[in-house]
């Protein structure tokens, strides 16, 4: 089983060398690394050709084309069937392609695995609740439940199929920031991605990354991808488009109304200020009228979401997706 490990690096002096040498460092013997530099116009590009290894080849990109397109770029070259997502500021585990690698042999339908992951600050392991939140659901199961609602796969972790990747469509570069979990609903649709209960990979926690520096993009982009996906599972059991019925509260409706409901022909919302507005949906229900409803995260939804969907469940298709309170 042959893995090519794929990293694009954008100015990434600080910790490449270090993430590079992790991957180098594997126990694993059957594996490449490629390293697509993105017009880096730091030291990045100095730091590779400094590193003497036959199994690192270098691809370089002269105008930055974002990350999405620089892994499209290195997953085209790669030579494994495999392909092993590594970000360029963190850490494998030594064992990490070997602890993949036999859970994939062992579970022969599962086409991408990922891991427990560790936080990075500075030289600390640390746990923080944004560590945690990966780590919390583990059984494949629940991962799937949930993929809607939040996402349990860390992107840097993830060894996955490379013809289940084709199959999916790629990375989609119209998202600049969560362009992995889009991948991720889309693989979920084909079969389903599992996590090795170990940690195997660390992940650098950075205040200057681009999901926290762009919290408004991140949401918009998404509660935009879960839609799609919930959009495509409905239109596939159900042979149309389907109305989708937006519920939360009126801030959170706004702002799918303003940045995430153009993409989408048939929506609607209903917005719940207190518990009486539950017979809103109550009358929905009984109406046949609420066949797919997407519920945005808030305490009141949280409240009284396990009711409705207990009572709805054979007429109507219910999900969570990602936080309204932004």
């Amino acid at each position: 089983m042959f893995i090519s490990v794929v990293m694009a690096v954008y100015n990434g002096e600080a910790y490449l060398e270090e993430a590079v040498h992790s991957v180098l460092g594997q126990t694993y013997p059957h594996f490449e690394l490629i390293v697509v530099n993105d017009g880096s116009s730091d030291r990045t590009a100095d730091i590779l050709s400094s590193i003497q290894d036959p199994r690192l080849r270098v691809i370089s990109v002269e105008v930055n084309q974002g990350a999405a397109r620089c892994l499209n770029l290195g997953i085209a070259n790669a030579a494994g069937d495999w392909i092993a997502i590594h970000d360029a500021d963190d850490l494998s585990d030594r064992n990490r392609l070997a602890e993949q690698a036999a859970y994939l042999q062992a579970h022969p339908g599962c086409i991408g695995v990922g891991s427990l992951i560790m936080g990075r600050m500075g030289d600390e392991a640390v746990i923080t609740p944004e560590i945690e939140s990966y780590n919390i659901i583990r059984d494949p199961q629940d991962i799937y439940a949930t993929r809607h609602f939040t996402c349990y796969l860390c992107h840097g972790s993830v060894t996955f199929s490379k013809q289940a990747f084709y199959a999916a469509g790629q990375y989609n570069p119209n998202y600049r920031i969560s362009y992995d979990y889009d991948l991720w609903l889309r693989m979920f649709e084909i079969s389903p991605i599992e996590k090795v209960p170990k940690v195997l990979y660390h992940y650098r926690l950075r205040d200057d990354s681009l999901g926290k520096t762009n919290m408004t993009e991140t949401i918009k982009e998404l509660m935009t991808i879960s839609s799609h996906s919930i959009s495509r599972q409905q239109s596939t059991s159900r042979k149309q488009t389907p109305l989708l019925t937006i519920i939360g509260s009126r801030k959170g409706c706004l702002f799918y109304k303003r940045h995430v409901a153009g993409a989408f022909p048939r929506i609607r919302f209903v917005i719940v200020h207190t518990p009486r507005d539950y017979r809103k949906l109550q009358v929905l229900r009984r109406r046949g009228q609420l066949r797919t409803a997407v519920l945005l995260n808030n305490p009141l939804n949280r409240e009284w979401y396990p009711r409705l969907q207990s009572r709805s469940r054979r007429s109507c298709a219910m999900f969570k997706i990602w936080n309204d309170t932004y």
